[in-house]
């Protein structure tokens, strides 16, 4: 099955959101998170979160060290704001989307599964720098199951039965909540795409 989702909570140490959509493309993610579709852009994870750091300095320091970035494409489409604290990229993997930022944020910031469900399945698994972790399943607009994998008996969605969690699950780690999810859904993520140039937008956690 691909190349699993085993090697993320290493690859992101200080945290990710990951998100898992049926049958949508990549650039119907972003929109409905919340991009204009002008503002997409292909971007390496490196890219993305050298963005992502620029926008948030006093003094912003220069891309130039980016040597294959177009730096005037980002500025025109807007990347580089001050506004603009997260840049999420998303590619396509059988029949599924995936979108990926190293953090929270933008997730914790916006209760975006309704829209982006809407006619369509989500997944969504985010670990912060804190170790907390949060799990959602959402189906055509409506959030079924949001918990905590690591206290799982308290379930916020309107039917926790539908994702199926391991009743004998207990508390989980990051790495055994995406084994899950792998394992039950048959999810994963290309290890290569955090060199691939994936379609990226700029967002804001302020909207």
């Amino acid at each position: 099955m691909g190349e699993g989702l085993g090697w993320v909570p290493e690859a992101y140490p200080f945290g990710y959101s990951l998100l898992f959509c049926e049958g949508l493309t990549p650039e119907e993610v972003l929109r409905r998170l919340g991009a204009r579709r002008e503002s997409v852009f292909p971007l390496t994870r490196r890219e993305a979160q050298e963005i992502e750091v620029h926008n948030s300095m006093d003094e912003p320091f220069g891309l130039d060290h980016l040597e294959d970035l177009d730096v005037e494409a980002v500025e025109e489409l807007g990347f580089l704001r001050r506004s603009v604290d997260v840049v999420v990229r998303a590619g396509a993997i059988e029949g599924w989307t995936f979108a990926v930022q190293a953090s929270t944020s933008y997730v914790s910031a916006h209760h975006y599964l309704p829209a982006l469900s809407s006619g369509s399945r989500v997944l969504a698994a985010g670990c912060d720098v804190n170790a907390t972790q949060r799990v959602e399943y959402a189906v055509d607009g409506h959030v079924l199951s949001s918990f905590d994998p690591g206290i799982p008996g308290y379930d916020d969605g309107a039917d926790p039965s539908a994702l199926a969690w391991p009743a004998d699950g207990g508390s989980m780690s990051p790495p055994r909540v995406l084994e899950y999810l792998e394992s039950r859904f048959g999810l994963w993520v290309p290890k290569g795409s955090e060199e691939w140039r994936l379609p990226a937008a700029p967002l804001s956690t302020h909207r």
